[in-house]
Order: structure tokens, then C-alpha cells, then sequence
């Protein structure tokens, strides 16, 4: 049986992220990932950083997004914004970044992506999975499921969303599509539902 968010928080509130609904409570900011050398936007709160993750419209997905973080040993923050709620990723080892015209690019190559540009390739699908009580839309690529994650304009834009995937250890896939690119994210506890 699934639980809800609501019921998952009151078994168990350590596993829920904060919600902090007044800017006075944290700080924005830009840090530097050690292991990457990567510049992100973060916040500052309780003296630790948190890296963006994403920006979502609702309350309620927000929290299931920070509860599905933290069952996956991530620290996970909400904050409220004018447009929504956006979900920030504790960084232990991230640093503060210097202002914008002292940083320089990082050599390192960019993150290797798969995208696959033929429906042939995979199969669209609904899956559920543990930590949610809805479908998702998703699609199964060599007998992995995978939940549709977002989807951007341009190719660039997909490559730093993977980077930064990819850096917190998801398996990702992008789907090239006549509207844009469609990028997925494996869940490999998931069933199929449709």
C-alpha cells in the first residue's frame, strides 16, 4: 500500500524537508561543487549550502520531491517563492562562490549523455513508485524504467541539467523530440501502471 507524503511525514518528520516560507530564514548565493568545480545557485541555511535541484509550481510536490531526496540519503530544503517552491540539495563540501567575473571555466569535458532520437528505441509508459501515490510519465529503454524528469528547448540545456544529474549519481536518458529534449531519470524501484 502507498503512503501519501502527509502520512509518510507524520510516521516519520525526520525524513520531511524543511519548509522555509520567509527569505529571512536563509541566504541566496552561488557555491562551488569540490568534486565537479561547478558554479550553482544555492542558499545559504543553518550555516550549511544547498544546491538548486528544481523549481516546481506546488507546495505538495515540492515536499514529495524533498521526501523522495531525503529517503534516497540526501538532505533536502523547500523554500516559497513568488512563482512556486524550489528544492535545494545539502552540499557537504561545497564552497562559496567568488562573484561571477573571478570564476574561471573548469576543464574537466563535459558529462557523456545518451539520447535517443528514434521511437523505435523505447517505450513510453506510465510507472508508479514507492515514495509517490501518483503515475508518472515514463518510459522503459533496455528493460529500465525511467521517469520523465523535464523538458528543455535546446541541447545545451539539457547537458548541464545531466551534469548535474549525473554528478548526483542518477542514471539519466534524453529523448529528442519535435518539442525539444525530454529528459528522464531511472527509478529502478519502479512498476510499471499502465
Amino acid at each position: 500500500m502507498m503512503q501519501t507524503v502527509t502520512e509518510a511525514r507524520s510516521q516519520n518528520s525526520s525524513d520531511m524537508p524543511h519548509v522555509l516560507e520567509s527569505r529571512d530564514r536563509y541566504r541566496p548565493c552561488h557555491v562551488v561543487l569540490s568534486d565537479t568545480g561547478e558554479r550553482m545557485p544555492a542558499i545559504q541555511f543553518d550555516g550549511n549550502y544547498y544546491s538548486f535541484f528544481r523549481s516546481v509550481a506546488e507546495k505538495q510536490r515540492a515536499l514529495e520531491l524533498g521526501y523522495k531526496l531525503q529517503s534516497r540519503g540526501h538532505s533536502a530544503v523547500v523554500t516559497k517563492t513568488p512563482k512556486g517552491f524550489v528544492v535545494w540539495v545539502f552540499e557537504a563540501t561545497a564552497i562559496l562562490a567568488k562573484p561571477r567575473a573571478n570564476v574561471t571555466k573548469s576543464a574537466k569535458p563535459d558529462t557523456p549523455y545518451r539520447i535517443l532520437t528514434s521511437p523505435s528505441d523505447y517505450q513510453p509508459c506510465q510507472i508508479m513508485v514507492p515514495d509517490l501515490d501518483k503515475r508518472l510519465s515514463a518510459v522503459q529503454y533496455n528493460s529500465k524504467l525511467y521517469s520523465l524528469f523535464k523538458t528543455v528547448d535546446t541541447l545545451q540545456q539539457a547537458s548541464q541539467i545531466i551534469k548535474r544529474l549525473s554528478y548526483r549519481g542518477d542514471e539519466t536518458i534524453i529523448l529528442q523530440t519535435k518539442d525539444g529534449f525530454s529528459l528522464f531519470i531511472l527509478e529502478p524501484e519502479a512498476v510499471r501502471a499502465d
